[in-house]
Order: structure tokens, then sequence, then C-alpha cells
């Protein structure tokens, strides 16, 4: 005999084990974007202050470590004129003047979104070249007061330019961060971001740098080994310089070195932790991936990211910053007059989805419940998106500012 109860008791089992899902596999992000700003404000003969507001716009990273902050008032610069016409909730740490090299006119700073991070304290590291800078936070979050989540970032800028002496000087830089390591707390976090100077993953500095017997195991999220320097293989990630020949300060040559990074402890890589790297979210930012030994705002350098975007980088410095993104499933207790939500319909649907009015202007990327991203789409004027390609199951559609939610849909 035919059970006429079947479908609907599978439906409601669907979404029984939906709603499930949710509320296991629920994402707040947290973005990075480390960047050396090259003589900041000085430099160039006219204000930058402009190009770098559109750049941080763009990308609206809740933690800027930046290198080659000049004076305490070119950073108050960056927060006041920077930063908060961005989002006025940006917050900076304590400027330092090196204690590594009392004459350094280069220093490191970070500045954090504090709706979803509280700075807890901040220190340095003294090398023979500058200090590396040394930041603890706390993930402000609704559930922080059980279960806290806290994220060490370092900030450091290394010896520059190629030769046996200043590689030994690049290690030994990195010999004090990783004897520093011992000191992190076992239910901590680590980043370790800024200007590394190398030119191959064979330089002793990186092999120190992600030695697996270290105190805290560092990852570099791309995995992509080799000699970086002047070699085409590596294009997408080169990140200095992004003119070929604008004079001044500006190092020339075009796009040829991967010299900033981003990496992270090697519990990040894991997405059962309650702070992971989202998959495929780390880029050189700006970078095409086709303008090797180029300008990387020439036209022939189109792609993902706008004309708009590459002409302020060309302007602003001689790099482009590197940018990562970052998943909790806990849930940031941020004001709820600064989230905008929107609506993804049909949900579930089996070939288009559609966004509604409020998402509308903004870029989204697709990602799977691992993080993954899966697509990326610029939602002008509430196009359909065509998802008929997706394996069925449960996926987010994330934005591409702060202050909007991450939506769940399911593909049938």
């Amino acid at each position: 005999m035919k059970n006429t109860n079947c479908a609907p008791i599978s439906k409601y089992l669907f979404f029984f084990l939906f709603l499930w899902q949710l509320n296991v596999f629920a994402q707040d992000s947290l973005r990075v974007m480390s960047y050396n700003l090259m003589l900041f404000p000085d430099g160039t003969s006219f204000s930058r202050v402009p190009y770098l507001r559109y750049i941080v716009d763009a990308y609206k990273p809740d933690i800027f470590a930046v290198c080659e902050v000049e004076t305490e008032n070119a950073s108050d610069t960056i927060l006041q004129h920077v930063l908060q016409p961005v989002n006025p909730a940006y917050r900076a740490a304590a400027f330092e003047w090196s204690h590594s090299n009392p004459n350094g006119t280069l220093q490191q700073m970070l500045y954090y979104n504090s709706d979803k991070l509280e700075l807890t304290g901040q220190t340095y590291l003294t090398t023979n070249v500058r200090d590396i800078n040394h930041y603890t936070l706390i993930l402000k979050t609704t559930e922080m007061a059980t279960d806290t989540v806290f994220l060490d970032v370092y900030v450091m800028h290394l010896k520059a330019s190629g030769g046996q002496t200043n590689e030994q000087k690049r290690l030994n830089m990195v010999n004090v961060l990783t004897a520093d390591l011992a000191n992190i707390p076992p239910d901590h976090h680590v980043l370790v971001v800024g200007d590394f100077n190398l030119y191959r993953s064979s330089e002793p500095a990186y092999t120190e740098l992600t030695d697996t017997t270290n105190a805290v195991v560092l990852k570099d999220p791309v995995n992509r080994p080799g000699y970086w320097h002047n070699n085409s293989a590596f294009a997408d990630l080169h990140t200095q310089s992004p003119n070929t020949n604008k004079g001044g300060n500006y190092v020339g040559g075009g796009l040829d070195d991967r010299f900033d990074f981003i990496l992270v402890s090697s519990e990040m890589m894991q997405p059962s932790q309650n702070l992971y790297y989202a998959t495929g979210s780390y880029a050189a930012f700006g970078n095409n991936g086709n303008c090797f030994n180029d300008d990387i705002n020439d036209t022939a350098c189109s792609g993902r990211y706008s004309q708009t975007l590459r002409d302020n980088l060309w302007n602003m410095s001689d790099h482009i910053p590197v940018v990562a993104t970052f998943y909790t499933a806990q849930h940031f207790a941020v004001p709820a007059y600064a989230m905008t939500r929107f609506s993804v319909f049909p949900n579930p649907s089996s070939d288009y989805i559609t966004l509604g009015k409020n998402a509308r202007g903004h870029l989204f990327r697709i990602t799977d419940v691992a993080g993954k991203i899966v697509k990326t789409y610029k939602n002008y004027k509430g196009e359909k998106w065509y998802i008929g390609d997706l394996k069925a199951g449960l996926y987010y559609v994330v934005p591409d500012s702060p202050y909007m939610e991450s939506v769940p849909f399911v593909k049938e």
C-alpha cells in the first residue's frame, strides 16, 4: 500500500536538517588587509589620502595592518581621514617609535573595527633592524563571555634587498619572532603579516617561519612554494611594484615580487575551529594575475579588479596589499542599526536565485559550508543568478560589506 505521508514527512525532515545546518554552519566574517604604505605620508609631492581611502573602502578590512608609517601624526591621519570616513568604528593601536633603531622612521601599525574586535594588549620585539609589533585582540561576539576567541597579530617589516647579508638579517629577525611564539597561549590564534621582502620559499627566513617544529606552526594559505621573484608562474601573487617607472620614492619595474604576506597558525586552516581561514580568499588585492612586469593599471590588465581600483593602487604605493577572510561560527555583537539584511528567493531553488533590493550595487560571493568560494557576482539591479551548475546542498551568499549579513540558501 502506498504511503501518502512520505512526501510531507520528507519535506519536513529536509527543512529540519536545513535549520540544523544553519545553526551549525552560520558564519560571520573577519577581513584582514596588510599593506606597505611607502613612507606615509611623505614620499610624494601630493596627498595620497584619497587613494588610500578608496582602497580601504573597496575592501573594508576589519584588521588593517600597515608598514612604513613615518610619524604619530601620520598614524592619526590614517585613522581620522582614511579609515573613520569609511567606518566610524575604526580604532588604532598605540603608535610606537622604533625601539630597535631609535633613528628609524618606518614604523608598523594596526587598526581594527571596534564593532568586531577589542584590543586587549600590545607589545613589541626588538631585532637587529626594526621592531616586530605584537597585538592581542578578542572577537566581540555574543558568545565572548563564555567562549572567548583570541587573536594575536604580529606585524613585521623584514630587511629589504637581496644577497646573503640581507638574507641573514631577515633570518635573525624571524628567529626573534619564532622564539616569542613559545609565549602564545595554546587557545590563541595567530596571524603574522607584513612586508617580508622574500624572494623565494627556500630562503632561510621563510623556512624558519614555516618550520613545523615551531611552538606555533605557521601556514602560508596559498601553499605555492617556489622562486617568486621575476617569475610569471606567480604573477597573481606579486605585490611589488605596481608601477614600472613612476619616479620619486616609488620602486619601479612592474609587478614581479611577492614581498607581502599573511601567514596563519595551522589550526586556522581547519573549518572546525572557532576562527578559520576562508578557502580561496587570500589575494594580492587588485592584481588580476595578468600584469607581470607591468603597471597594475595598464588597460591590458583588466579582470576581476576594476580600472578605478587599479588606478588608485598605482598612485598609492610601490606595493599593493594582501587580503584574506576568516570565518567564525560565533556571532559578532555588531549594533543592530549597522546590519543590513537582504533576502534570497526562491529559497530553496534549483536553477536561479535573486537578491532583494537591499543587496543592489554590491559584490557577492557564493560559498559552500566550508567557506570555499564557488561563484562571484556583482548585483547591479536585482539580476537573476544562475546556480543550476552547483551540487545540491547548503550555500551562503556572502556580501562585500561587513554590515550586511550573509544569507544561507539551499540548492535543490
